[in-house]
């Protein structure tokens, strides 16, 4: 039985009067930092400077507490009442501990450039360095204090509001489900998990039943959307920031021109993703590809994975890659850092939450029991890894740009997926494994790219046209979509709704990149460490103990890559094409059409 986490080191529950005790606590340590330090940064000497970031680094630090807490209930069951009721007022306070401290990062920003350079050369101010680079980068798309007080005080009667409204509308909605026996009602996991049943039928009737439970929505679905994109262009007109994606990218710390060389680079290769459905068609001995068969498995007799078999195969595979790492995984199941029964109202999909150097993160997922569940485990244990050997950092460096995020994940799902194939015992079985990596490789790389479009066409179109109608934003989704997919798979009239429950283009936007990046640069890491053998290990964990002390492209660098050359890029591209003549010639191999 899968396991739930245990959140009780964190609070006794949602009535715990620690949680209001901290929150006043903390608002009152927020007041004295801003009555003590309001407009004396620029003139504190080095030694003085250093003391501030030590204090405001520990206001931000112990912030993150009760909003995670809050958080991780609500995601676990977020047709509670009580828990969004504690989401909304941890939220709200919140809120108004960071008014306290806005002052602070804008007076450190204006400092004069001379001035400025002196406190970065200090020896004192040495480990929060990257962080104040980045925090100078941003410099030119700051607001004043009370314009920024303004905008954080309204960010809960805004976004907040409308992406928790989100939330709770995707996770309380039910899909039917027909089958030949009548119509029930099922979880968004459960439909999404019946368009990976072997049977054509019931991903037929799972296609159908995802399209009618997001249509008895759609409206408030596209109404939340509208909002969100115009909320912002509002932010970024503010803001200064030239296009949609800029804001996203300066976060992330990388260069536009980058971030366009890996997408160009994957449009460029969508006729590898065409090339592997039309192989895949005739394994499935059918005449045409629908969106429902997408995701179709090709054993019908795979049988489901135990839990407890789960665990040990992903404990298993970090093991086996570096014992210490092997540790720190087991970590997780031993002291129940993770949550993985499915269940009505918990959130769907799956992520790992890192709240701070010392503390230890926790992990969403809901396992059904398929192989693609054990990837996803093994891939969000990864982002916990990432974070436990981030440690090292302080919080202000902890979280890494999410440019460089995925990298831990997909290297935890590549090493499980090699486990997984070593247990294959025939051609078969490991056409089957290969296939669906293959699979989960286009989720990560195409499909992400092919959503970034989406992403850049609906935020274009919602800046030029105004508030756009359902039928638009379904055009734009359709017809971004079938170009990844060429003329190897029809995606039907029931696909172009499914933009409505991505979570992404509510939550961040533009950040579906990130996987693809994470992907393609892991496979290249991937290939090192198959050259290299052990000797690459140290090198692989010294980028993931930098957490977000560097820039991707400086991380990178230390192993060798260079994310601003396309050949980066198109050498992770070609390893994808190379699985797919793989798949050809185990289908010749285990005698498939």
């Amino acid at each position: 039985m899968p396991m739930t986490w245990d959140l009780s080191d964190l609070y006794a529950g949602v009535d715990d009067p620690a949680i209001d005790a901290a929150l006043a606590a903390l608002a009152a340590r927020a007041e004295t930092f801003a009555a003590e330090m309001r407009g004396t940064v620029g003139a504190l000497t080095a030694e003085a400077f250093a003391g501030a970031l030590t204090t405001y680094e520990g206001l931000l630090r112990d912030l993150e507490f009760p909003g995670a807490y809050a958080m991780l209930l609500f995601s676990g069951e977020s047709t509670n009442p009580a828990h969004g009721a504690l989401l909304q007022r941890v939220q709200e306070r919140a809120v108004a501990i960071q008014q306290h401290l806005l002052f602070f990062e804008l007076e450190l920003i204006a400092i004069p450039d001379d001035a400025f350079a002196a406190l970065l050369a200090h020896p004192v101010t040495a480990t929060y360095r990257h962080y104040l680079t980045h925090a100078r980068a941003e410099r030119p798309h700051r607001l004043t204090e009370p314009e920024e007080r303004i905008l954080l005080e309204k960010s809960a009667t805004g976004r907040e509001a409308f992406s928790r409204l989100f939330d709770e509308t995707i996770a309380a909605a039910t899909f039917p489900m027909a089958d030949g026996e009548g119509v029930t009602r099922i979880t968004e996991a459960e439909i999404l998990a019946n368009l990976h049943d072997p049977r054509r039928e019931v991903r037929r009737a799972a296609a159908a039943g995802l399209t009618a439970g997001l249509r008895e929505h759609s409206r408030l679905y596209t109404y939340i959307t509208n909002t969100l994109v115009y909320d912002k262009a509002v932010t970024d007109r503010l803001a200064r920031f030239p296009h949609p994606e800029a804001a996203r990218h300066l976060a992330d710390e990388v260069d536009t021109a980058t971030v366009h060389t890996m997408l160009d680079a994957c449009v460029a290769h969508f006729d590898t993703v065409a090339r592997y459905y039309r192989l895949k068609r005739r394994l499935l001995g059918v005449d045409r590809l629908a969106h429902y068969d997408i995701y179709a498995p090709l054993r019908r007799d795979d049988a489901p994975v135990p839990w407890e078999e789960a665990c040990a195969i992903v404990q298993g595979a970090y093991t086996r890659f570096d014992a210490d790492v092997g540790r720190l995984i087991a970590r997780f199941f031993a002291e129940r850092w993770i949550d993985a029964a499915a269940r009505p109202g918990k959130r769907g999909g799956a992520f790992c939450l890192g709240i701070s150097p010392d503390w230890h993160p926790y992990v969403l997922t809901n396992y059904l029991g398929r192989t693609r569940d054990v990837m996803t485990l093994a891939h969000e244990l990864g982002h916990g890894l990432h974070d436990l050997l981030a440690a090292e950092q302080h919080h202000l460096q902890y979280h890494p740009s999410l440019a460089a995020a995925e990298t831990a994940s997909v290297f935890g799902e590549m090493l499980t997926f090699r486990a997984l194939v070593e247990r294959a015992a025939t051609p078969r079985e490991r056409l089957a494994l290969l296939a669906g990596k293959i699979e989960d490789i286009f989720a990560t790389v195409f499909r992400q790219t092919a959503l970034y479009r989406f992403e850049q066409r609906l935020h274009a179109a919602r800046r030029e046209q105004g508030e756009l109608r359902e039928e638009t934003i379904d055009d734009i989704w359709h017809a971004t979509l079938q170009a990844m997919f060429g003329d190897a798979v029809e995606l039907g009239a029931e696909y172009r709704l499914w933009w409505m429950y991505i979570p992404h283009f509510i939550h961040t936007p533009f950040y579906v990149y990130a996987y693809a990046f994470g992907q393609l640069l892991t496979m290249a890491l991937y290939a090192r460490y198959q050259h290299e053998g052990d000797a690459f290990v140290p090198r692989y964990l010294e980028i993931l103990r930098a957490g977000g002390a560097g820039r991707p492209a400086d991380l990178m660098a230390r192993a060798g890559v260079d994310i601003s050359r396309r050949a980066c890029w198109e050498d992770g591209l070609r390893t994808i094409d190379e699985l797919v003549t793989q798949a050809e010639a185990l289908g010749a191999e285990a005698g498939m059409p």
